[in-house]
């Protein structure tokens, strides 16, 4: 009982946020269009204000973890190679193989990743999950278009356009801040550090709501087997495979809960806009969204 209760302390505050932003939706205080403005201003400055503090408050060198960083870099890549080469074994749309494959290993770490690992274990925890973030921030910046794009076909991958929307990600920008005046040991001056820690401690709870006004449940009626079948993988045989992973290689407590935000969240909701743009689809990015995240 006392493990039931403490999962639930982690989990049902995220989902029953997610449930009020639905009904703020539907009770006419949130539209579609306002939930998207929250996500962009979440997205834009209160996140990355709580990764810059989580880490301008740390000390990099007591929270960094090899083993940590290389299982979830290792375990997402061995995901993507594995996908690349079944997925197109069963779907033959092109659009529809490159959404499956992002929904399966595209987590939503920025928006509940961060509150769960809060929830669970404090702001403190929240220093462990930074530093992997950053990287794979950058690891899903790169593989997601590209495989987008190939699967998609017509239009050609851009590198260098690539390069510029990954080193201008409003995440990885405060990350890598964060990192510089904790390593450089800069102070900030109370009154902006007050600030900026007030700001960053919103962006989570915006988000959630933003996300839950977004959600339409009509859409279950028409999702297909593949959207249920992403999420089957995503967040059933990719956590039943790399969790214990995680546990033979020694971790537990909030060190283990870094690999839950990880592998065990629902589909990223940028997963939506970024597949829209570029196969002119998105039909199957939406349902894994909405399905994974329910």
């Amino acid at each position: 009982m006392s493990i039931f209760s403490f999962s639930m302390n982690g989990v049902a505050p995220v989902c029953l946020i997610l449930l009020l932003g639905f009904c703020l939706r539907k009770w006419g205080i949130l539209d579609k269009n306002s939930a998207s403005k929250l996500n962009s201003l979440a997205y834009h400055v209160l996140i990355p204000c709580n990764l810059f503090m989580s880490l301008y408050k740390s000390e990099l060198t007591e929270v960094f973890d090899l083993t940590v960083l290389l299982t979830c870099l290792l375990g997402h890549a061995a995901v993507v190679v594995i996908l690349c080469f079944t997925v197109p074994r069963f779907i033959r749309k092109g659009s529809e193989r490159g959404e499956f494959i992002q929904g399966v290993f595209r987590g939503n770490t920025a928006i509940l990743g961060i509150p769960l690992i809060t929830n669970l274990y404090g702001e403190s925890a929240t220093s462990l999950l930074a530093v992997p973030f950053s990287v794979m921030l950058v690891f899903y910046n790169i593989t997601a278009p590209i495989i987008l794009t190939a699967f998609a076909g017509g239009k050609h991958t851009n590198a260098s356009d690539i390069v510029r929307k990954t080193l201008t990600n409003p995440f990885l920008i405060g990350t890598i801040l964060g990192v510089v005046f904790s390593v450089f040991h800069i102070p900030l001056p109370t009154v902006v550090e007050s600030t900026v820690n007030t700001i960053g401690s919103s962006g989570s709870v915006l988000a959630l709501l933003a996300l839950g006004a977004a959600s339409d449940f009509s859409d279950f009626r028409t999702s297909g087997k593949l959207a249920f079948l992403a999420v089957a993988l995503r967040l059933i045989l990719i956590p039943c495979i790399l969790l214990p992973v995680g546990i033979l290689l020694g971790m537990r407590n909030e060190v283990l809960a870094v690999l839950v935000c990880f592998f065990c969240t629902p589909t990223a909701v940028g997963s939506c806009v970024l597949a829209e743009n570029i196969t002119g689809d998105g039909r199957l990015a939406r349902q894994i969204l909405i399905l994974s995240t329910v």
